[in-house]
């Protein structure tokens, strides 16, 4: 994803509580850890099914005791396959948000530059 490893605990902390993850990466900003860039990165990874193993366990534990009329379970081998989704599209999101930042940080760039040679060319 880009970002250093100094923000594992961040990332842990993020799969279990929404508001921890926040509060960790909003640490490792303040202190310099993070640039804006690597925040916005990790804040859509954060995003991205936030609190994931704490909220597919909590609210996931109902399907697990489903059961079909015939007493087989209702919810079998899907559940490894949900969590490994859900697992894969946070980093797919994450990276998707980077090629963002590539095709529009460049536009963003270009932006200034002509605004800063306008005001350039206007004061003399």
């Amino acid at each position: 994803m880009g970002i250093p490893g100094n923000s594992g605990l961040a990332l842990i902390a993020s799969l279990q509580s929404t508001d921890a993850g926040a509060a960790m990466t909003r640490q490792l900003k303040d202190e310099g850890h993070l640039t804006q860039r690597e925040t916005d990165v990790f804040t859509m990874f954060q995003f991205t099914a936030g609190a994931a193993i704490v909220n597919f366990f909590s609210s996931g534990a109902v399907l697990f005791t489903l059961t079909m009329m015939d007493g087989s379970l209702a919810v079998t081998s899907s559940i490894g396959l949900a969590v490994a989704v859900m697992f894969i599209f946070k980093f797919v999101g994450a990276n998707l948000f980077r090629i963002y930042l590539n095709i529009t940080e460049g536009k963003d760039d270009e932006k200034q530059k002509n605004v800063k040679k306008e005001t350039a060319q206007e004061a003399a």
